[in-house]
């Protein structure tokens, strides 16, 4: 019967990144190195079309846990920005001075981060499948979990604090946070093709193409001369190949076309609390995959985590642990379910916040820095988030009210500013709809 100081579920990235922070931190109250599990029901190479671009945020958070080699070792690419079209329009936006993206192979990073944990003696990695939660019969706290090996009984292991990183699709976030203000819903589905041979305009920075009736896309350099196309779908089409080439490549940069074109042709397109338990990364928390947001929280509460429980004496006793991961995983919620959202939809309403946000990042490097900032994860302010939305509603309203609208030569007459007025009202309502819910479940 295996007893463990920490049990932690999951080796995708939070887990093995978190086993390998516990192992070779210091401890200010125990004397030996703490004995860690980690579990996982599959040790083999994970391929994914998501989860292969890490924010600055991210970046950062890998360094403080001593793991930038990971991406070295994977000769990852390293991207400035974005450059954000819409129609005939394009503004290019670079992160502050000292921090890029870095894009890599998402199963080749999942593996580096594994054979780091491996290395440490005081780390046990089990490729085995938890099926329950062992708890104790009088204080329900949880103790440990019931897990099996292929062709094997179940086994029993144990620990003074079991931490749930089983990825989006975990099976006891439910079980754990038993009032939850909210479940994760699917809000659509993703295409992605990886492109060869695929020249852009601007180089070393990840292309986000806002669609008309489609998308949006995201263009970014991987190693080894490929670039991944991810294409957001809000239910999958009856032929995803015909929608791409129909809907989606014309409306693409033209050097794009021939070889998404041909990327087609030859590859497969893939579709992607209880006391006594801690729930990491993506078990708790659910991005929208469009910022590329999920691994940068999940790297960050790694962070937290493992600076706090540095401090616990007795990780057997839960009114030691808390938690502080809050104004960083709001800030990129938010953004991931509204913002993103916003250059998803359709509507006049959305529209009209499109063109508005669009002109607004276009007004020089000081509009989208504060933005480009919170979304890349190098800033974590609510309150700045909050100024920054109002800032761009607001300015919204006034692009509705001054300037010319499509196929429109001349802005708006003033007989116009009754009806111009109502759909003002509709956009404040709309963009209180979108954030309203999520911006309170996140408080």
């Amino acid at each position: 019967m295996p007893l463990y100081n920490i049990l932690i579920m999951g080796a995708s990235v939070a887990g093995p990144a978190l086993a390998h922070a516990l192992a070779t931190k210091t401890y200010e109250k125990h004397d030996v190195p703490l004995q860690i599990a980690l579990l996982e029901c599959s040790l083999l190479k994970p391929d994914r079309i998501i989860a292969k671009f890490l924010q600055p945020g991210g970046v950062t958070a890998l360094k403080k846990l001593g793991l930038e080699s990971c991406l070295r070792e994977l000769g990852s690419i390293s991207l400035s920005g974005y450059h954000v079209l819409r129609g005939g329009q394009s503004i290019c936006s670079s992160f502050p001075e000292g921090h890029v993206v870095q894009t890599f192979d998402h199963g080749a990073f999942i593996m580096a981060l594994c054979d780091h944990a491996r290395q440490a003696s005081n780390i046990d990695v089990i490729e085995t499948t938890v099926t329950s939660l062992i708890k104790n019969k009088d204080t329900h706290r949880v103790i440990g979990v019931l897990a099996s090996k292929v062709g094997g009984q179940p086994e029993s292991y144990f620990a003074d604090l079991v931490i749930l990183a089983d990825s989006s699709s975990s099976k006891f976030r439910t079980a754990v946070l038993r009032n939850m203000q909210y479940e994760p819903l699917q809000g659509g589905y993703f295409a992605g093709l990886i492109v060869k041979d695929l020249k852009l305009l601007m180089s070393k920075y990840a292309i986000m193409a806002v669609l008309k009736g489609a998308g949006p896309v995201i263009i970014f350099e991987l190693p080894n001369n490929t670039h991944q196309v991810l294409i957001k779908l809000k239910q999958p089409p009856s032929d995803i190949k015909e929608h791409i080439i129909h809907d989606i490549i014309p409306q693409l940069p033209s050097l794009a076309r021939a070889p998404i074109l041909n990327a087609l042709e030859t590859s497969h397109q893939g579709r992607s609390s209880k006391s006594g338990t801690f729930l990491l990364g993506d078990s708790l928390n659910v991005c929208h995959p469009l910022t590329a947001g999920g691994m940068t929280i999940a790297l960050n509460d790694v962070v937290i985590l493992s600076d706090l429980l540095a401090h616990i004496e007795n990780f057997g006793d839960w009114d030691e642990i808390s938690a502080m991961r809050k104004s960083l995983a709001h800030t990129i919620n938010v953004m991931s379910m509204c913002w993103a959202g916003m250059f998803a939809a359709e509507g006049e309403a959305f529209d009209i916040m499109q063109e508005g946000a669009f002109k607004y990042f276009g007004k020089g490097a000081k509009y989208a820095e504060e933005p480009i900032s919170l979304a890349a994860g190098i800033t974590h302010s609510p309150l700045l988030l909050a100024r920054n939305s109002l800032a761009i509603v607001t300015y919204s309203i006034w692009v509705l009210f001054t300037h010319p609208r499509p196929g429109n030569k001349s802005a708006p007459q003033f007989y116009k500013y009754p009806l111009l007025f109502i759909k003002a009202l509709n956009v404040i309502w709309t963009i209180g709809m979108v954030m309203g819910p999520v911006m309170w479940a996140e408080m």
